[in-house]
């Protein structure tokens, strides 16, 4: 028998990984499609909202769900709310065909997951990647993509300075930052038919 969790942080999570649960099944099969990250932020906010609203069960629980989201001077992809309880959740979205810089995809989503960590007014902060793109996942990272690998397996720890190779080598230095993530942080890879993904939890805390 499948229980509802009563407490907020608890319930707020259900909701995210029941919402990416139907996204990613729906994707897999065809029923969605995704060909950048607006389209998966759509089609993924839209469940969370609706599952939020359905899983209102006290007459006083409030759920409410926003998209970009303005959080110290940036945005955030989408931030919801039961009652008091807020979760940020940030996207990712990397498709084969669009044939991106892999190094400077891997930087960004390191940043992501810095920032996030150090959210200290979020109950829950979640990470999402999404991608057709084995290389992600499997690749051989050499080179500069050695200092940013998110492949499968790789674990950065607390607080140890992550330096992309490039840096102070190229004109554009917008990605230049040594990173630092608050807590030890392994990378995890899963697969729904022709998709590969990350759901990343980053903080869980047992509150109402």
């Amino acid at each position: 028998m499948i229980s509802v969790p009563i407490n907020h942080v608890d319930r707020l999570n259900y909701v995210i990984d029941l919402a990416w649960s139907i996204f990613i099944k729906r994707l897999a099969l065809g029923r969605i499609q995704v060909n950048k990250e607006s389209s998966m932020q759509l089609h993924y906010a839209s469940l969370i909202n609706s599952l939020g609203e359905i899983l209102c069960i006290d007459k006083n629980d409030v759920f409410s769900i926003e998209l970009e989201h303005s959080f110290q001077g940036k945005n955030i992809d989408i931030v919801c709310y039961y009652n008091n309880i807020k979760a940020a959740i940030e996207l990712k979205c990397f498709k084969k065909s669009s044939n991106r810089a892999t190094d400077t995809d891997m930087y960004d989503v390191l940043k992501d997951i810095e920032r996030l960590l150090n959210f200290e007014d979020f109950s829950v902060k979640r990470f999402l990647c999404l991608t057709d793109n084995p290389y992600y996942k499997d690749g051989r990272h050499s080179g500069h993509a050695d200092s940013v690998s998110i492949s499968h397996g790789t674990l950065y720890l607390n607080e140890k300075p992550i330096l992309p190779g490039w840096a102070g080598k190229w004109k554009n230095t917008n990605r230049d930052r040594t990173l630092h993530f608050k807590k030890d942080v392994g990378f995890e890879w899963y697969h729904e038919g022709n998709w590969l993904y990350l759901n990343m939890s980053l903080e869980k805390q047992t509150e109402d």
